[in-house]
């Protein structure tokens, strides 16, 4: 199998509810990864990309995390409405439209 070009690690997460820094898991990241991986499916990109879960990846505060690797970019904020931009930046090998990119890790 030839080598990924990119690899999305999606913070799923789970702290208790009464946690002030909340999760990634409480703001929708176990449904948001399972619609990456739909949408790599459906457009026949999974040889390229591939969307894996991780624990924490310390953005708690802004929503569900993504981490681009090997970018060592992490999108803040993402939801399910985001997942086609974000596909799309991947096919293309463009960062800018992926509209919540907030900073390098």
């Amino acid at each position: 199998m030839p080598s990924r070009e990119r690899f999305l690690f999606v913070c799923t997460n789970r702290r208790s509810d009464d946690n002030p820094k909340g999760s990634c898991a409480a703001r929708g990241s176990e449904d948001l990864l399972k619609e990456i991986k739909r949408e790599l499916v459906a457009r026949n990109l999974v040889g390229r990309f591939r969307a894996c879960a991780s624990t924490c990846l310390d953005a708690c505060e802004s929503g569900a995390a993504v981490l681009l690797e090997p970018d060592h970019v992490v999108l803040e904020g993402v939801t399910i409405a985001d997942v086609a931009a974000i596909v799309d930046g991947l096919e293309q090998g463009e960062m800018s439209s992926m509209k919540r990119v907030s900073r390098p890790c």
